[in-house]
C-alpha cells in the first residue's frame, strides 16, 4: 500500500513538473510559430534584390552597410501584406569574372528581381549583358568610365548607373590646376589587372590640360597592393621619379583603402608632401583616404591636401542616415575618428529606395520585369544624394563638387564648384613656401539645412521698405487682394528663374528691419533666400553666398548744383592742352618750311630776318582765317601750303563747333567740391540708416557722427537741401539712378572711387541654388535682358544730364594722323626740294647751258 501511494505521489510529480515545464514553454511556443508564420509571410512577400559587391574593401563594406540601413528603413515602414526587401549578398573580389558567375547565381538559383552594386564599369557592362536576356533591371555605382550615353543605351538597356561619369570630375580638377598656374602636373593612381578606365580618363584631362597651358610630367601607376609588403621595393623606386619636380602639384587619381595608407607612408617618409607640393585627391581615393582604419595616422601626413567629394543636401533625413551610419561603422572599426559617409555609400541607400519606389508603384504584387525596368526609368525621388532621375539610363542631375582639406580626425568644407559657374566665388591660391597652402575668402560648413528647389517652396525675405520703391515695391493685387512685389531687383529675380528648367516654387515674405537684419536672418535660416536692394560686403560674404551682382555700385554724393558763371578761359577749352601745343608746333614748323623755300627768289620774303620770320609766320597764320595777298614762286610751297590750307580748315571748323557748344549749354557746378571738403568742414551730410552707408562713413570715411543726418524718406531729399539740413547726400549708384529719375535738374552727381559689390541675391552659405541664379544673371546681361530692365525702371536721360563727368574735349587723338600727314609732306617737299638744288649745282660746275636758267624757274632750292 505504502509502495502504491509511493508510485502515486511520483507519478503526479512528474505531471506536474510537465505542466509546469509546458506552462513555462508556451509563450517560445507561441512566438516561435508567430515567428514562422511571419516568416512564411514575409517569404512569400520578399522582393529579393541581388547585391554584387567587393566585400574585402573597406568601399565595398561602406556601401554594404548603407543598403542594411535603408532595407531597416523601408522594412520597418512598410505596411502589411507589401513587399520588403530582402538583399543577397555576393563577394565578387573585385574580379569582373566572379561578378558575371554571381549574377547568374543570383538569377538562376536565388531568383532575385533586380541586381545592385557593381563599382567598376567592366564589371557593370559584363552583368548587363547576361541580365539582358532575362530583362533584370541592373543598378550599377560605377563612374569610372567615359562612354558616351547613347551607346550604353542601346547596348544595355536593362542597365542604370547611379552615378554621374568623369568629365565634371576631370573638370573640376582642371580648375584647381589652373588656380595655382601651374604648367606641369603629376599624376598618382593604383591600377589592378582589371582596370582600363584610366587611358580613356587620361586622355581626357590632358585634353583639358592643355587648354590652360598645362601637361602631365609624369605618370606614377601603382601596383594593386594585395601584399604591400612585396612592393615596397618597386614603390619606393617609383617614389624616386616624383623628387625634384619642377612644378610639385600632383593628382591622385585612384587609390585604394589600402593602398592609400601604404603610399601615404612611404611618400611621407621620402619628404614628398613637403615644400611647395600641392595635392589634389580624387573622390574616391580621398574618401579611402579619410575612412581608412589607419587614418589617424596618416592625417598629419596630408595635412592641407585637397580632397574632391560630391555635394549632396545635408538635411534631416541626411542626418538621421549618418547617425545611423556611423554608429554601424563605429560598432565595427572602432570609434577613432568621424567622418561624413562618402556619395559611394549614400548612393547606395537611394539606390535602395529607388527600387523601393519602383515595387511601389506596380499594381500587384507580381511583378514582371519589363514593368519593372519602365518604373525605374521614370524614377521621380528625393533622395539623399539628390533629386533621382534617369535620363538615358544616366543620373540626370549634374554634380556639383565640394573641395575639402583634411583636418586632423575630420575634413574641413572650403569652395563649392559647379559645372555651369565653376567655384561658388574665385578659389584664389597663395604661392608661398609651405606646401598645400591656399586663402578662401570664406571657410565654413556648407549649409545643411538647403534642400533642392524640387522639394520645398522658398521662403524669401524682401525689404519692406527700400530708399526708393523703384527696387522693390509693394502693392495689394485688386484680382486676388494678396500682396504683391515689383521692382527692378523682382523683376530681375524673376527673369532669373525663367532661365531654370524646372523653375522654381517660392514665396515672398515683408521683411521690416535693415538690410544687414535681413542677411542675418538668412544666416540664421529664417528665410531661404532674400531679394532686394542688398549690396554684396565682405562682412556680409563671410555668413551668407551671394549671387552674381546684377546692378554695379560704389558710392555716389549728391549735392545741389549751379550755374558754372566764371566762363573767363572759355576760348580755350574746345581743345586739350596738348591739342594747343602741337598745333602751335606745326603752325611753326609749316612757317620755317615756307620761308625756307621762298626766302631767296621771293621779294616778299626779304630783308633782314626778322623781318623775314614776321613775314613768315604772318602768311601762315593769316591762312587760317582769310586769303592772304603774298605770291609763292615754288611749286613746293604751293604743296605744302595746300595740305595745310586743309588742316586750317579742319582745325577752325572743329574749334568753332566745340566753342559754340560750350557757349549754348548751361554747365552746371557742384556746390561741394569733393569729400575732404565735406570732412573737414564740418558740413551736414544726409544718408539712410537702413543702408550701410551711414556705417561707413563714419568707420571708412572718418566722418563725425554729429554731422550725419539720417533721411529715410525720398519725398524729403528736396527739403532737406532747401533747408539747409544737409550739403551733400551720400547714396550708391543704382539710387543716384532712382534719384535723378525723380529729380531730374538741380542736382548733380559725383564719385570718387569707393566702390562696393554691387546689388545681390542672397543665400545660406554654399547654397546650390546661388551658383545657378549668378549663371542665369550672367546670361540676362549678356543677352542684353539686364539692360532692358535698367532702362525700364531709370530714365537714362536724366541720368547723364547730371552726372558731372568732364565735357569732351578734341584731343591729339583725334588729330595726329592729319598732324603726320602734314609733317611728312612738309618734310618731303623740303627733301626734294635741296635734292634739285643739288642736282642743278652739279649740272651748273660742269658747264650746263646758262640758258637754262631763268626766272620762271621753280625747281630750284634757295640754296641753288
Amino acid at each position: 500500500m505504502g509502495f502504491v501511494q509511493s508510485s502515486l505521489s511520483r507519478s503526479t510529480g512528474h505531471i506536474l513538473s510537465t505542466l509546469k515545464l509546458f506552462v513555462l514553454l508556451l509563450p517560445l511556443l507561441v512566438l516561435s510559430y508567430t515567428g514562422a508564420a511571419t516568416k512564411a509571410v514575409d517569404e512569400r512577400n520578399a522582393f529579393k534584390v541581388g547585391v554584387i559587391l567587393d566585400l574585402d574593401s573597406l568601399l565595398g563594406d561602406q556601401m554594404r552597410m548603407a543598403i542594411e540601413i535603408a532595407c531597416q528603413d523601408v522594412n520597418t515602414i512598410s505596411s502589411s501584406g507589401s513587399h520588403y526587401i530582402k538583399p543577397h549578398y555576393i563577394n565578387s573580389h573585385a574580379k569582373p569574372l566572379r561578378a558575371i558567375s554571381a549574377a547568374e547565381k543570383l538569377i538562376k538559383k536565388k531568383n532575385v528581381q533586380v541586381i545592385i552594386g557593381l563599382e567598376t564599369w567592366e564589371s557593370a557592362t559584363l552583368v548587363a549583358e547576361i541580365a539582358n536576356q532575362s530583362q533584370v533591371p541592373v543598378i550599377s555605382f560605377a563612374r569610372d568610365h567615359i562612354t558616351p550615353t547613347m551607346m550604353v543605351q542601346t547596348l544595355w538597356p536593362s542597365l542604370f548607373q547611379m552615378s554621374t561619369d568623369e568629365y565634371d570630375h576631370v573638370r573640376c580638377i582642371v580648375d584647381i590646376v589652373s588656380s595655382y598656374n601651374r604648367q606641369r602636373v603629376s599624376i598618382v593612381y593604383e591600377a589592378g589587372a582589371y582596370d582600363t578606365k584610366y587611358s580613356k580618363l587620361l586622355n581626357y584631362l590632358s585634353e583639358e590640360l592643355r587648354k590652360i597651358g598645362s601637361t602631365i610630367e609624369d605618370q606614377l601607376i601603382l601596383q594593386a597592393f594585395s601584399s604591400p609588403s612585396g612592393a615596397e621595393v618597386s614603390l619606393e623606386e617609383k617614389l624616386m621619379k616624383l623628387k625634384g619636380k619642377t612644378s610639385p602639384i600632383f593628382i591622385v587619381l585612384g587609390l585604394s583603402a589600402r593602398g592609400s595608407a601604404h603610399f601615404l607612408k612611404e611618400a611621407k617618409k621620402m619628404r614628398l608632401f613637403y615644400g611647395d607640393s600641392i595635392w589634389i585627391f580624387a573622390e574616391k581615393p580621398f574618401t579611402n583616404l579619410l575612412t581608412s582604419v589607419e587614418h589617424p595616422a596618416i592625417a598629419s601626413t596630408v595635412k592641407g591636401a585637397i580632397g574632391i567629394i560630391t555635394y549632396h543636401p545635408k538635411n534631416q533625413a541626411y542626418r538621421e542616415f549618418k547617425a545611423k551610419f556611423l554608429n554601424m561603422f563605429h560598432h565595427k572599426y572602432g570609434e577613432n575618428f568621424k567622418f561624413e559617409p562618402g556619395i559611394d555609400a549614400i548612393r547606395a541607400y537611394d539606390c535602395i529606395m529607388t527600387v523601393k519606389n519602383a515595387i511601389d508603384a506596380m499594381p500587384s504584387h507580381d511583378i514582371m520585369p519589363k514593368f519593372l525596368l519602365n518604373r525605374i526609368s521614370r524614377t521621380r525621388l528625393m533622395g539623399l544624394s539628390g533629386a533621382i532621375r534617369f535620363e538615358k539610363g544616366q543620373l540626370a542631375r549634374r554634380p556639383k563638387f565640394q573641395l575639402v582639406s583634411v583636418e586632423g580626425n575630420e575634413y574641413r568644407e572650403l569652395k563649392l564648384w559647379s559645372p555651369n559657374f565653376s567655384f561658388s566665388r574665385s578659389f584664389v591660391p597663395m604661392q608661398s613656401s609651405r606646401r598645400n597652402t591656399y586663402r578662401i575668402s570664406d571657410i565654413v560648413k556648407t549649409q545643411e539645412g538647403q534642400t533642392s528647389s524640387e522639394k520645398v517652396t522658398l521662403v524669401i525675405g524682401v525689404p519692406g521698405k527700400t530708399p526708393f520703391d523703384k527696387f522693390v515695391k509693394e502693392e495689394m493685387d485688386d484680382t486676388t487682394g494678396r500682396r504683391k512685389y515689383i521692382g527692378f531687383c523682382i523683376d530681375v529675380f524673376e527673369k532669373a528663374i525663367s532661365h531654370f528648367p524646372d523653375g522654381l516654387k517660392y514665396e515672398f515674405f515683408r521683411h521690416d528691419g535693415t538690410y544687414e537684419e535681413l542677411v542675418n536672418k538668412v544666416h540664421d535660416k529664417t528665410y531661404g533666400a532674400a531679394v532686394g536692394d542688398i549690396t554684396i560686403l565682405a562682412n556680409r560674404s563671410l555668413f551668407v553666398e551671394f549671387t552674381q551682382p546684377f546692378i554695379g555700385s560704389e558710392l555716389s554724393i549728391i549735392v545741389p548744383a549751379k550755374p558754372d558763371t566764371d566762363r573767363a578761359l572759355i576760348f580755350i577749352e574746345p581743345f586739350t592742352l596738348a591739342m594747343w601745343i602741337a598745333s602751335g608746333g606745326i603752325l611753326i614748323y609749316t612757317m620755317l618750311v615756307v620761308w625756307f623755300l621762298e626766302y631767296q627768289i621771293n621779294p616778299e620774303f626779304r630783308g633782314p630776318w626778322t623781318n623775314q620770320l614776321s613775314t613768315a609766320l604772318w602768311f601762315t597764320f593769316s591762312s587760317l582765317f582769310f586769303a592772304h595777298k603774298e605770291r609763292v614762286y615754288r611749286n613746293f610751297t604751293r604743296i605744302v601750303l595746300v595740305i595745310w590750307f586743309f588742316v586750317a580748315l579742319i582745325l577752325t571748323q572743329s574749334y568753332t563747333a566745340g566753342l559754340t557748344s560750350l557757349l549754348t549749354l548751361q554747365k552746371l557746378k557742384p556746390t561741394v567740391p569733393t569729400i575732404e571738403w565735406l570732412r573737414s568742414s564740418k558740413e551736414r551730410v544726409g544718408c539712410d540708416p537702413d543702408t550701410f552707408v551711414c556705417d561707413y562713413l563714419i568707420n571708412e570715411l572718418n566722418f563725425s557722427k554729429e554731422v550725419i543726418v539720417h533721411t529715410r524718406n525720398t519725398s524729403s531729399y528736396e527739403d532737406e537741401f532747401r533747408r539747409g539740413s544737409i550739403s551733400a547726400l551720400f547714396l550708391e549708384y543704382p539710387y543716384e539712378r532712382a534719384f535723378f529719375t525723380q529729380y531730374c535738374y538741380g542736382y548733380v552727381a559725383t564719385h570718387e572711387n569707393y566702390r562696393f559689390g554691387g546689388f545681390g541675391f542672397v543665400f545660406p552659405k554654399d547654397s546650390p541654388l546661388a551658383a545657378d541664379f549668378s549663371e542665369a544673371i550672367l546670361e540676362l546681361s549678356q543677352s542684353g535682358e539686364m539692360k532692358t530692365l535698367e532702362n525700364k525702371w531709370f530714365s537714362p536721360e536724366c541720368t547723364m544730364k547730371n552726372i558731372t563727368n568732364e565735357k569732351p574735349r578734341l584731343g591729339l587723338n583725334s588729330f595726329w594722323a592729319l598732324y603726320v600727314f602734314t609733317i611728312a609732306t612738309s618734310t618731303g617737299c623740303l627733301l626734294f626740294a635741296c635734292l634739285c638744288t643739288r642736282r642743278n649745282r652739279q649740272d651748273h660746275e660742269q658747264g650746263s647751258n646758262s640758258d637754262n636758267m631763268s626766272v620762271t624757274e621753280t625747281n630750284q632750292c634757295p640754296m641753288a
